[in-house]
């Protein structure tokens, strides 16, 4: 069988852009402001701000859109940065001076194969691919509220000991994608137990990072046990080839969304399900570990693009690449290794007119790490979307 990705040690440049801390005296929560172009707005959190979202969902920030984002902040409030909004969403008379708490209501709707497609997609979430987050890195660590759907596999040996082997990607309130080798190639002398959801620090019990002198925590993470797990039907593996390696896991209770974990988005969209991939910008995310490598710290993440099928074909020659499979990176010392087994392979796109991440790919199998022209193979979403949408159930 081809390798699971693992993780190696690259040294990548780190850009760090900040919402910097203004020194004059801050608005507080939904008092009254002026935005940086001098309009009325109100102080709010940056998940408030549709304006503000969009533009630290851009794949590339000018210059410009970094002084706008440094002359919006208004002030802090329980450690999260408000931003001055023209037109914020969620507004609620204020009791006090804690942001609202922003919940989503548990999907409705029918349940297995017996309902259509179009009935099937209500219980997908309205919102997704959107990050909570007022730093914005490029480099090898995440921010500990980068990527929220990043999701880690947990498995229990006989004598108790537990590991996180691979990686995921959170779609809904119930369900965690992940490859199919994760499930069906683990040793048997372990066995699969949960998903935890909310992760940075796999050393820490209680996450928290500080950025030029302010301290941000995240809240517990989420251990939730798994009610079942289902292998796509037509999954196979052999010494040289993997082909339809996804799998669908259902938790056993609803995930609580906060910052720090959310969905992220499925190539639903028509647009979506047809786009070339090549030469795409992605990203990996992930902790590194799989079954047989070590694991890393922290959450990592790294910029692959896409690569034509023929040229991956020639990398794999008996592997027979098809359309179900994407192959992104090849640049030396930068690779998919940075994120799990199952981790997310991740891009920006449009949705609502606003920018948000789509799961593009999930970690499959490569040949080593960060070896120059060789890219790793993650299994084609938009490809599934029929089986991974049939299959959800409230």
């Amino acid at each position: 069988m081809p390798s699971a990705r693992g993780c190696v040690q690259v040294a990548v440049p780190v850009i760090i852009i900040v919402l910097c801390m203004l020194h004059s005296s801050a608005a507080q929560y939904q008092n009254p402001c002026r935005t940086p172009d001098q309009k009325g707005g109100i102080c709010v959190t940056v998940a408030q701000c549709p304006l503000v979202r969009r533009l630290l969902n851009q794949p590339l920030l000018t210059a410009n859109i970094v002084r706008f984002l440094e002359a919006s902040r208004c002030g802090i409030v329980d450690k999260r940065v408000l931003v001055c909004c023209e037109a914020p969403e969620n507004i609620v008379p204020a009791t006090t001076n804690a942001p609202p708490v922003q919940t989503q209501p548990p999907p409705s709707g029918p349940t297995g194969n017996r309902f259509s497609y179009e009935e099937q997609l209500r219980l997908l979430p309205a919102e997704c691919g959107i990050q909570y987050t007022d730093r914005i890195i490029g480099g090898e660590r995440a921010q500990i509220d980068e990527y929220p759907w990043a999701a880690l596999i947990q498995h229990r040996r006989r004598n108790g000991e537990l590991k996180f082997h691979c990686g995921g990607a959170i779609i809904n309130e119930r369900y965690v994608l992940t490859a199919a080798h994760c499930i069906a190639n683990i040793n048997r002398a372990w066995t699969l137990t949960a998903v935890r959801l909310g992760e940075w620090d796999l050393e820490s019990v209680e996450d928290c990072s500080t950025s030029h002198g302010e301290l941000i925590c995240a809240e517990p993470v989420q251990d939730i046990p798994i009610e079942k797990v289902l292998v796509h039907p037509g999954y196979t593996v052999s010494k040289t080839s993997v082909k339809n390696d996804i799998a669908q896991i259902r938790l056993a209770r609803l995930v609580q969304f906060n910052d720090y974990v959310q969905p992220i988005c499925l190539p639903i969209e028509p647009a979506e399900r047809t786009m070339s991939y090549d030469g795409k910008r992605f990203v990996v995310a992930g902790w590194g570990q799989t079954e047989e490598a070590l694991q890393s710290r922290y959450k990592l993440f790294v910029g692959v693009a896409g690569v034509p099928e023929q040229q991956c074909r020639q990398q794999y020659p008996e592997a027979n690449i098809d359309q179900t499979q994407v192959c992104a990176g090849g640049t030396a010392n930068k690779d998919s290794c940075r994120g799990d087994s199952g981790g997310p392979l991740m891009y920006v796109g449009q949705r609502n007119s606003e920018g948000v991440l789509y799961l593009g790919g999930l970690v499959s199998f490569g040949r080593q790490c960060g070896l120059q022209g060789v890219p790793g193979v993650y299994t084609r979403v938009n490809q599934y979307i029929e089986w991974i949408v049939q299959n959800l159930e409230p």
